[in-house]
């Protein structure tokens, strides 16, 4: 068998078992001792060719411009994320931001 089958079908065991685990890829790698770029790279190579990248899932956002304290603005994303410091200087800036998300 050749280096390049062998490598393959290790790494594919390593997927398989990775994605009955439940961990995250992180976890799994340090359980493993695994090198967590190698793994994501192995990962990818693995996926279904139909499994398209994470979906961003937008929300709706209404920009409201209070007359005074506007640096007390802040945004929570769903994610976690939040922005802090938002004045009318940089509205563009969290805007394009937002949007890049």
């Amino acid at each position: 068998m050749s280096t390049n089958t062998v490598l393959n079908q290790t790494w594919a065991a390593h997927i398989e078992k990775w994605r009955s685990s439940g961990l995250s890829a992180k976890a799994f790698c340090e359980q493993e001792d695994l090198v967590y770029h190698q793994f994501g790279y192995w990962r990818q190579k693995f996926s279904p060719a139909d499994d398209s990248p994470t979906e961003s899932k937008l929300v709706p956002v209404t920009l409201a411009m209070p007359s005074q304290h506007t640096s007390d603005l802040e945004i929570l994303l769903p994610n976690g994320v939040l922005i802090r410091g938002i004045d009318s200087s940089n509205i563009p800036l969290v805007t394009s931001l937002v949007a890049a998300l």
